[in-house]
């Protein structure tokens, strides 16, 4: 995964199991699961539902090139991509960008994948209430469901699934620790390991993203919120260490 911060406090993303990353809008959570596929260096499959491919392009970009988002607008802009095709190209990210992908879609998607390259190690789902799936209900029951399916998927595909999740509203200024009651849905019953994410820092000293293991089933969590990791988070490029 390449964030020891991350390790020091326990938290593993390990093949066959099923993790839930939640925040508010715009505190990290898409970029955090985009930083952990690029660090993994493993054969990655992202169904990004959230955000289009020029958007993701934008951030893998500069995230590889340690360009700002905006240099790799004008990049674009300018048709001066050479260099940006080249290190774009060596992640091994397969990407999605249906926005509303069925679960039969997403399970064809990988099952063609798997035909070519065998089943990829590590599947990011961003984000699962993006997901088509009136088949599995509505409300609470349906996103337990939901998890459920995916918990399944990932045994079955021995990879691991990182599904990227909200927050209820009073935590979704991203500011404070989030507890695992805070997480929208009470969707806490499948997931092996459950994050939440809030910011901390300033324009001036720099901006951390704090990481918060509320659930852990193999290692020591706290529900709370309050015991997190701090990681190094420069918005500008897109990347994240620590």
């Amino acid at each position: 995964m390449g964030l020891k911060a991350l390790a020091d406090l326990g938290i593993q993303i390990r093949r066959g199991q099923l993790h839930l990353i939640a925040a508010g809008p715009g505190t990290g959570k898409s970029a955090l699961a985009l930083n952990m596929a690029i660090k993994a260096a493993v054969p990655a499959f992202y169904f990004s539902a959230d955000s289009d491919a020029y958007t993701q392009y934008v951030r893998s970009a500069a995230n590889v090139s340690g360009w700002t988002t905006q240099q790799v607008e004008w990049a674009i802009e300018q048709e001066q991509t050479a260099t940006l095709e080249a290190v774009v190209a060596a992640i091994d990210i397969r990407w999605s960008f249906d926005a509303s992908p069925s679960l039969d879609e997403i399970e064809q998607s990988l099952i063609a994948y798997a035909m070519i390259y065998g089943w990829p190690a590590l599947v990011v789902i961003d984000n699962v209430t993006n997901v088509d799936a009136p088949e599995m209900g509505e409300g609470h029951a349906g996103l337990d469901e939901l998890c459920a399916f995916f918990h399944d998927l990932a045994r079955r595909m021995e990879s691991a699934i990182i599904l990227l999740h909200h927050v209820t509203g009073v935590y979704n200024d991203g500011m404070n620790p989030i507890p695992l009651s805070g997480i929208k849905g009470q969707v806490g019953r499948v997931p092996e390991v459950i994050l939440t994410l809030h910011r901390g820092g300033t324009e001036h000293e720099g901006y951390d993203l704090r990481v918060s293991n509320v659930k852990n089933r193999g290692g020591k969590a706290d529900a709370s919120g309050f015991t997190f990791a701090r990681l190094n988070w420069q918005p500008e490029r897109m990347q994240i260490s620590g």
